[in-house]
């Protein structure tokens, strides 16, 4: 498993609010290049599924299997031998700081293939993501669907 944490000085809302609106990662997240929604009138819940590219990554279907409102998601996608989890998580700290939690995890007959292949990709994404993140949601940044 990657884990990657970080404390932020963002807001907690406004961590939640650019984390929790995967429909507009792509314009701040530099490891994403489109989240596409399969329903797009289906709200971001348990159960929506979305396309996913990235740079040098094949495309992935992902599909949230928890939310916990202003807390956390978790998305999954399966691939024949392989299944991805994938976890978003703020907390805030009670001194005005929040900690970001981001990671990925892999199961299945292929997952110590895609460790050795796609780990330290991975593992880089994972930390850019939690600065970007950082970045878009601290002070003087517009709103993540703006």
């Amino acid at each position: 498993m990657i884990e990657v944490t970080l404390t932020s000085s963002a807001p907690m809302d406004r961590l939640w609010s650019t984390i929790s609106d995967v429909r507009h990662w792509a314009r701040w997240l530099p490891t994403v290049d489109a989240v596409t929604p399969h329903d797009p009138d289906r709200a971001d819940e348990v159960g929506a599924s979305y396309t996913v590219e990235q740079p040098g990554l094949p495309k992935a279907v992902w599909t949230i299997t928890d939310w916990q409102e202003g807390r956390s998601f978790t998305w999954e996608s399966t691939q024949p031998g392989i299944r991805s989890v994938g976890t978003h998580v703020i907390r805030p700290n009670g001194d005005g700081t929040a900690t970001i939690e981001l990671g990925i995890a892999w199961s299945g007959l292929l997952a110590p293939i895609i460790r050795l292949v796609l780990g330290r990709k991975s593992r880089a994404y994972v930390h850019r993501e939690a600065e970007a993140l950082d970045r878009a949601a601290g002070p003087g940044a517009s709103a993540p669907g703006a």
